[in-house]
C-alpha cells in the first residue's frame, strides 16, 4: 500500500471511537492492513489481528499493538428539558470540560454539542474559578425538549467525544483530540506498509487494540489467541517540556520517541510495567544502529495493556515505545509528526532484524501450541 504518515493520521483523528465503539476505527484500519498481510480478523470483542512474516511454527511469534480508543463520554440521562447529563468513559481531563465542544454519536448520525458553563455575568466567587464537578455539567445539543432529544437520536448510552478538528501547528508538531492513540494506530499502519511482502525471520502479530481506555485489558483475548513470545506496545507519553511539567522528566516533544524503563497506576489497579534491562538495551542499540532518536521514559500514573499481558501464560517479555505527547487526555493534544515516523522508522527495524537479534535465548522461547 502507498502509506503517507500525515494524512493516515489526520484520517484517524478524524474519527470519533470511545472504548466500546471503536467498530468505525477499525473498519479503516483493517482493509489498510489487509492490503499486505497474511490473513486479517477482528475478535468478538473488535480487535483487529493481521499476521505478516514468517509462518514457520517454530518462529519467534512478535505482537505490535496499540489501540483504538479514545477517553469520551456517555449519556447517562436526558432531562425533560432537553439537556444531557453524562459520565466519563475512560479519563478525560475533568478541568477541560466546561465549554467544550463534543460529538454524540447518536442513532441518526453525529450531532454536535457543547458542554455548558454557568454565565460568566452571573458567576458568583468560586464559581468563576473552580471546575464543577461531573455531575453538575450538562450538555446542550440545542434540544428543546427529552422528546426532541430522543428524535435527534440521541439516548441513554449514547456514545460521546471531545471535538476538536486535527490542525497543523509550527515545527511539525499536530494538534487534536484523540492522538492518544492514533498515533499508536498510524504507527502500526507504518509499520505494515514497511514489512508488507517482505520475508521476516519472525511471525509478526499486529494488533488495534479496544478498550484500553476503560479497562485497559480490551487486547487480551488478542494475546491469548495469538500467544506472543515477546510484544511492543506503542503508545503516548506526557511531553515534559511545557512550563508546568519542565522539571519533572527529560522526555520531551521532537527527541524521538521514549522507551519504557518503568510506568505504573498507583490509583487503585498498582499495576504497570518494568521494563526488562535486556530489553531497553535492545531498543536503544538498534535505534543507534539506525541513527534514529530515542529518550527514556520513566512515568508513573501511566498505565498500558503491557501491565496486565506481562503475566499471561507463563509470561511475556513486553516493551513499550511511547510517542511524547502535551497536553494528554483534553480536546487539545499536541504530539511531533517527526517523533511518530521515528516511532515508525525503529519499528521496522527491530522487526525485520534476524531472529537471534532479539532479547530472547532459546530457552526462554516457549514451544509452539
Amino acid at each position: 500500500m502507498s502509506f503517507d504518515t500525515r494524512s493516515t493520521l489526520m484520517q484517524l483523528l478524524s474519527l470519533d471511537a470511545i472504548p466500546g465503539h471503536e467498530t468505525v476505527v477499525a473498519d479503516v484500519i483493517e482493509p489498510l492492513l489487509a492490503q499486505g498481510a497474511i490473513s486479517t480478523h477482528r475478535d468478538i470483542l473488535g480487535n483487529v489481528i493481521a499476521q505478516f512474516g514468517s509462518q514457520d511454527p517454530d518462529a519467534l511469534r512478535v505482537m505490535v499493538f496499540a489501540h483504538m480508543d479514545e477517553v469520551g463520554f456517555m449519556v447517562r440521562k436526558i432531562e425533560q428539558n432537553g439537556f444531557i447529563r453524562f459520565e466519563r468513559v475512560g479519563g478525560p481531563a475533568q478541568i477541560t470540560m466546561s465549554g467544550s465542544t463534543v460529538n454524540l454519536q447518536g442513532s441518526k448520525g453525529s450531532v454536535p454539542g457543547c458542554i455548558g458553563i454557568k454565565s460568566y455575568h452571573f458567576s458568583k466567587g468560586d464559581e468563576r474559578t473552580h471546575q464543577p464537578a461531573i455531575d453538575q455539567l450538562w450538555i446542550d445539543i440545542g434540544a428543546s425538549s427529552k422528546q426532541d432529544a430522543l428524535a435527534m437520536g440521541v439516548n441513554v448510552g449514547t456514545p460521546i467525544t471531545l471535538n476538536n478538528p486535527p490542525r497543523k501547528l509550527g515545527n511539525n508538531l499536530v494538534c487534536s483530540k484523540a492522538l492518544d492513540n492514533r498515533l499508536g494506530c498510524t504507527a502500526l499502519l507504518g509499520l505494515a506498509d514497511k514489512v508488507a511482502g517482505k520475508s521476516l525471520d519472525v511471525a509478526l502479530f499486529i494488533v488495534a487494540a479496544v478498550q484500553e481506555e476503560f479497562n485497559i485489558r480490551g487486547i487480551l483475548p488478542a494475546v491469548n489467541a495469538i500467544r506472543p513470545e515477546l510484544t511492543i506496545g506503542i503508545d503516548i507519553t506526557p511531553s515534559c517540556d511545557t512550563p508546568d511539567l519542565a522539571d519533572y522528566a527529560d522526555l520531551v516533544i521532537n527527541q524521538g520517541p521514549g522507551i519504557t524503563c518503568l510506568n505504573y497506576h498507583g490509583r487503585g489497579t498498582l499495576a504497570g510495567l518494568i521494563t526488562s534491562p535486556k530489553v531497553v538495551h535492545w531498543l536503544e542499540k538498534t535505534a543507534e544502529q539506525h541513527h534514529i532518536p530515542v529518550q527514556r521514559e520513566v512515568a508513573p500514573g501511566v498505565i498500558t495493556e503491557s501491565g496486565y499481558i506481562q503475566l499471561q501464560q507463563d509470561g511475556i517479555l513486553c516493551a513499550g515505545l511511547s510517542i511524547p505527547c502535551r497536553y494528554t487526555h483534553s480536546p487539545s493534544e499536541v504530539a511531533s509528526l517527526s517523533d511518530l515516523q521515528h516511532c515508525i522508522d525503529l519499528l521496522a527495524h527491530l522487526i525485520e532484524a534476524k531472529a537471534e537479534t532479539f532479547p530472547l535465548t532459546t530457552k526462554e522461547r516457549r514451544s509452539p501450541q
